[in-house]
């Protein structure tokens, strides 16, 4: 039979062969609550079926049956957003007695003239962002978060709707690096006249990767050029000279570049004597910092050996006062309520 409960353009034959459907009921428990219609062309498991409950005829297997009637459509998989903190509060209070005392609280000339409201559900909104994306509530020191909604606030936008992730990793980041490499030309202006000198340093992020950096100082200021990822690299003279002669080329112009500058390691002496053979203008100059360091860490942990009893002597205090301030350094950084009072004293 057809079905009389749909439109002429939602009709369907459901009517199906009853020893065929008793067979089905047997393994498909579900299809008793449909009427079961005529199998769709094309192969498969696929008919058409009208609901017993909400009368609307639909196409499918029996999979799509179980999802109808479990409430598992798509449409029902949203997941419901919850009130806000503030619409939950009115909510609550609306029936407590001193909820009148509160309205009228709420609908002074004030509260409507700075929209009070308004303002408690914005602050609801982007907090629940931080929370449900897990964001670092530094974030909201970040000066370019707070400037993007005072521009959200100073200006009429209608219909605006922030970017998707799409456009912010393509277009948007895309655009930013060219407004970057604008803002950087007039220092690249200046190398040719003055000169550059070109910096590398190691060292170690969170997650213990090793990574250099490659930088560029000149009279006008220094310029990060990039960062290289070592953990599949043996960091030989070779490889550091091969990353030092990619940032010469980037330069532009090797006339351009007067020296480098890296730590005094072995690895980096040889290949600073290495771009000092490619490129005779260019000499290496070891990090004055680093050369400190090196001598006071020596100084600091003087050893009392037969060679060195003179200067054990001397010194020896110093290595007692670094085991100190060590000690302290390590106890401080290792209780979480001693860095907190640390940052309220500095703050």
């Amino acid at each position: 039979m057809s079905s009389s409960g749909a439109s002429g353009s939602d009709s369907c034959n459901v009517s199906g062969d009853a020893t065929n459907e008793e067979s089905d009921l047997s393994s498909y428990p579900l299809w008793k609550y449909v009427v079961k219609g005529d199998k769709m062309s094309g192969g498969g498991s696929n008919y058409t079926w009208q609901c017993k409950f909400c009368k609307q005829i639909k196409s499918g297997s029996y999979t799509r049956v179980k999802a109808h009637l479990m409430g598992l459509a798509k449409e029902s998989r949203q997941p419901k957003r919850p009130p806000l903190p503030s619409q939950s509060l009115s909510s609550e209070t609306s029936l407590s007695p001193t909820s009148y005392a509160k309205k009228r609280k709420s609908d002074n000339p004030i509260t409507k003239a700075f929209d009070i409201k308004a303002r408690n559900n914005l602050d609801a909104e982007i907090a629940r962002m931080f929370f449900t994306g897990g964001l670092p509530f530094n974030l909201c020191r970040n000066p370019n978060y707070i400037s993007s909604y005072n521009y959200a606030a100073t200006n009429n936008i209608p219909g605006y709707k922030p970017p998707g992730c799409n456009k912010m990793r393509t277009t948007l980041l895309i655009r930013e690096k060219e407004n970057v490499e604008k803002l950087l030309e007039p220092i690249k202006a200046t190398w040719r006249e003055k000169g550059v000198s070109i910096v590398s340093d190691g060292w170690s992020d969170p997650q213990r990767r090793p990574l250099i950096n490659l930088m560029v100082a000149c009279e006008v200021g220094p310029l990060f050029l990039k960062v290289v990822d070592c953990s599949r690299e043996v960091k030989d003279k070779d490889f550091i000279a091969s990353l030092l002669n990619d940032a010469i080329e980037e330069v532009g112009d090797d006339k351009f570049v007067v020296q480098i500058l890296t730590d005094n390691a072995h690895n980096c002496k040889a290949a600073g004597e290495l771009i000092e053979g490619r490129y005779p203008h260019i000499f290496w100059t070891p990090c004055i910092v680093h050369t400190l360091n090196l001598a006071l860490k020596n100084i600091c942990n003087a050893k009392n050996v037969s060679n060195n009893e003179e200067v054990y002597d001397e010194c020896h205090w110093i290595t007692e006062v670094h085991g100190d301030a060590l000690f302290v350094k390590n106890y401080v950084m290792n209780h979480s309520m001693s860095c907190h009072a640390k940052e309220d004293e500095t703050s």
